[in-house]
């Protein structure tokens, strides 16, 4: 496997990785409190440094996917067989 094809896969788990970090993210927004996980939905996040944390940890994993993807393509040139 050539190391086009393996920044690749590795944008593709880093963007997958960064989704599920996402949702993570959206259920800690809105559904943990300071009293613990809870089965209400909140409007206002009841922890907001926790939320903030996960959320820019997916955003790292967005732009590792991006930039993954952009060295993969534009480095590397496209084998021809």
């Amino acid at each position: 496997m050539n190391t086009r094809k393996r920044l690749f896969k590795l944008g593709v788990i880093f963007l997958i990785l960064a989704l599920v970090v996402f949702a993570i993210n959206y259920y800690v927004f809105h559904y943990v409190t300071d009293d613990g996980l809870t089965l209400t939905w909140h409007e206002e996040a009841g922890k907001p440094f926790v939320t903030d944390l996960i959320g820019q940890l997916g955003t790292l994993l967005t732009f590792g996917s991006i930039s993954s993807f952009l060295v993969g393509a534009v480095v590397f040139k496209k084998d021809r067989k």
